[in-house]
């Protein structure tokens, strides 16, 4: 409870929603010196059923950022073999089809190579415990058990020489009191039902619902699921996939005495009565008598929504609130850690005073290709579930002395079939930012984008590609706050006239030099500049006009054609 004297009247930036990617823009924010308000309607953080848990390569490079990588490595869950795989089975009790390839940066040796540590798996409600208190260590004011009923964005007008503040009404849940606080922006980070969507009054649009998931935690107390999967043909599991005529489902593990599953129903059918549950975990089990306890549940409808924008006038949208799609592949909450890292330093630099006027505008026009391109890749992995669930319930039964050959194929079928879900460093580490106006192109053309495959090599709208320097770390812990000019054999005339264009309009620039033999097989230029979210801005070996660049990566005023010609 937030006592009277500590509510601000003022603040610059107000976050309406405390999940995991409110708290993300409140660190990112934090760690650009805003001061910031995240208001959260529930009182606490409660362990329900669990989800959201994968955190992948690129939302673990902002935990390592912002220090609370090692404490939620730690919370993780652990699996005996550091190479983990996909395990297919017939059912939990079977002895599994095979273990098949996983390009999704769990395997700790693999992630080295495209990153600085590995994805990890963790219960939402530990990463929140995490952020909250590493927001609130950085300065961060979190207010639970209050939430926002209206938001008054004001035109300009003569009494303001600038823009005049956002008036957002907070009221106290417990007391019911009503505090207003005024801000220069409003971030809605409040879930499918945002009231900052609502008054901002942007549509959304996307496919479905083509069916509703329901999703159970159950123990099965004759059967400890611990004990299920400690034979040796478990030892590399990381995702379970349970395939047989009866069901068709993604095992997920919460602990050793309990696991979960879910189903499709039609999105008109009657909700699963209890008979129903039972057996389907029963199928998934392959124990036809078995006692199941059913622990939790929780249901969703399979559909997209992206927001026809991510932003109107000073009101921003990110995670939930601007994009949703199927669990399928584990997308929609890093896409939305994602939103934070971009949007936050922007924010910032806008506050701070060196960001140009088109900064903010470039958070829609960078973000939203990415909201979409992940919606339609998690509604695909939906579909591709679906469907191999029809197919291996079309597929005559496996003899009982069938090699383990012919048992490996069977499960074949299913990993082809579902290829994209396990494979995903394309869209985790290649997301780009081609068309942002931020960004000044090569030569170079990069590869058509790919959602299984990254292309890591430097390229202007693509993330700085990970090294490890000769001392054993990571490229991204020398990477500055602000902009970092990456140096790899430069003329020291070049880089002096980029520091000095930057420092003539207070962008904050890191000058860091490397050695060719360290940096050359992944960045090809001379000179590489890098934004505070790690994308590349620009790269080359000399410039023409060094004032025009800066202020195009800043987001200044030049009219595009006529410094795109300069540059």
């Amino acid at each position: 409870m937030v006592s009277p004297d500590m509510l601000p009247d003022t603040v610059p930036v107000i976050v309406i929603g405390a999940g995991p990617v409110g708290l993300s823009v409140a660190i990112e924010l934090r760690i650009h010196g805003i001061d910031v308000l995240v208001v959260e309607r529930e009182f606490e953080i409660v362990d329900g059923h669990p989800k959201g848990r994968g955190n992948d390569l690129r939302t673990l490079e902002a935990y390592h950022r912002w220090g609370v990588s090692e404490e939620l490595h730690r919370l993780s869950w652990q699996t005996r073999n550091p190479d983990q795989k996909l395990i297919i089975t017939e059912c939990i009790v079977d002895q599994p089809l095979g273990a098949y390839p996983l390009r999704y940066g769990r395997h700790v040796e693999e992630s080295r190579k495209y990153a600085a540590e590995p994805s990890l798996s963790v219960p939402q409600p530990i990463l929140m415990r995490v952020l909250q208190a590493r927001a609130i260590e950085l300065g961060a004011r979190i207010w639970r058990g209050w939430e926002a009923t209206t938001i008054q964005q004001q035109e300009k007008s003569r009494e303001y020489n600038r823009e005049p503040p956002i008036a957002t009404d907070l009221k106290c849940l417990k007391t019911g009191a009503i505090h207003r606080v005024q801000s220069d922006y409003v971030v809605g980070c409040d879930g499918p039902n945002s009231l900052v969507r609502q008054i901002a009054g942007i549509p959304r649009n996307g496919d479905g619902p083509t069916a509703r998931a329901y999703s159970y935690v159950v123990r099965t107390k004759t059967h400890k699921i611990g004990d299920l999967l400690k034979s040796p043909a478990h030892d590399s599991l990381a995702f379970l996939m349970v395939l047989n005529s009866r069901a068709c489902t993604i095992i997920s593990i919460p602990d050793e005495e309990s696991w979960g599953f879910s189903f499709l129903v039609k999105d008109d059918a009657p909700s699963p009565t209890e008979r129903q549950i039972i057996q389907v975990g029963r199928d998934v089990l392959g124990i036809d008598d078995a006692h199941l306890e059913v622990l939790s549940s929780s249901s969703y409808r399979v559909f997209t929504r992206v927001a026809d924008s991510y932003s109107k006038g000073r009101l921003f949208l990110a995670g939930d609130s601007a994009h949703l799609c199927p669990p399928t592949g584990g997308h929609n909450m890093n896409t939305g850690i994602g939103d934070a890292v971009n949007l936050g330093w922007k924010l910032a630099a806008v506050l701070n005073g060196w960001g140009g006027e088109k900064l903010l505008s470039s958070y829609d026009i960078e973000r939203r290709p990415v909201g979409t391109s992940v919606s339609n890749c998690a509604m695909d992995n939906s579909y591709s579930m679906a469907n191999i669930g029809d197919i291996f319930a079309k597929l005559p039964p496996l003899e009982k002395d069938a090699s383990q050959k012919v048992r490996f194929a069977r499960g074949k079928i299913a990993y082809e079939a579902t290829f994209q879900q396990w494979n995903s460093l394309g869209i985790t580490l290649g997301q780009r930012y081609d068309k942002s106006p931020l960004i000044v192109k090569d030569d170079w053309e990069a590869p058509p984008y790919n959602t299984t495959a990254y292309w890591h090599y430097s390229s202007p709208g693509h993330r700085a590609p990970h090294l490890w320097l000769a001392d054993g770390t990571p490229l991204i812990d020398h990477f500055g706050k602000g902009f970092t000019l990456l140096d790899v054999e430069a003329s020291e005339v070049e880089v002096a006239r980029f520091l000095e264009a930057a420092d003539r309009v207070g962008l904050p620039f890191t000058h860091l030099a490397l050695p060719a033999n360290v940096a050359r097989s992944k960045y090809l230029a001379t000179i590489t500049i890098i934004r505070p979210d790690q994308y590349i801005s620009w790269q080359g070996d000399k410039s023409e006009n060094y004032g025009a660049l800066i202020d195009k990566i800043r987001g200044g005023l030049q009219d595009v054609k006529r410094l795109n010609a300069q540059l």
